[in-house]
């Protein structure tokens, strides 16, 4: 009874350890876009990635990754939602790689694709998805910075936000 109870503690101590550590973190992109663009990034990402319009000026973008899922014993997925303002020709995006792996006991945690020691594996592989949503959008990129993946989504003040940094070349 009492090495039940230590292997509960141990288990406990370890989930409070991962789900406490567990990051909630997503990379911000603002980029000027020459005309609307969600129906090209739509159609052109089709084959790699689940694609939902969530409206005429939103869209929300997955795609799985089968290796990291099962070399994690867990999911992995990159998320992206775009948000199109057709009064400013801007495009916002708002990229994460969340997952459901083992080793948190299946507790989710995402990232960020900027640098970073967490999650730095994963980043070039994020970072060329969102070079190709970029590219597939015929977008420039003017700001780019981390946020947590809980602000409000797409950003209600634009150009008020001071947070937001220059894109780096």
């Amino acid at each position: 009874m009492h090495r039940a109870r230590h292997l509960f503690d141990i288990c406990i101590l370890l989930v409070g350890l991962f789900a406490g550590g567990c990051s909630s973190s997503a990379t911000y992109i603002r980029a000027t876009v020459p005309d609307h663009p969600l129906d090209r990034v739509a159609q052109q990402s089709q084959e790699q990635w689940s694609v939902e319009k969530v409206d005429a000026n939103t869209l929300s973008m997955s795609d799985g990754w089968p290796a990291y899922s099962f070399g994690a014993l867990g999911y992995g997925a990159s998320h992206a939602n775009l948000s199109f303002d057709p009064t400013t020709s801007e495009l916002d995006v708002q990229y994460y790689f969340k997952a459901f792996p083992i080793m948190t006991l299946w507790i989710p945690f995402s990232i960020d694709a900027e640098p970073g020691a967490f999650g730095a594996a994963l980043k070039s592989t994020m970072n060329d998805q969102i070079n190709e949503i970029i590219k597939w959008s015929g977008g420039t990129i003017i700001s780019r910075r981390a946020g947590d993946r809980s602000e409000p989504f797409p950003p209600k003040s634009k150009g008020k936000d001071s947070s937001w940094s220059p894109a780096t070349p």
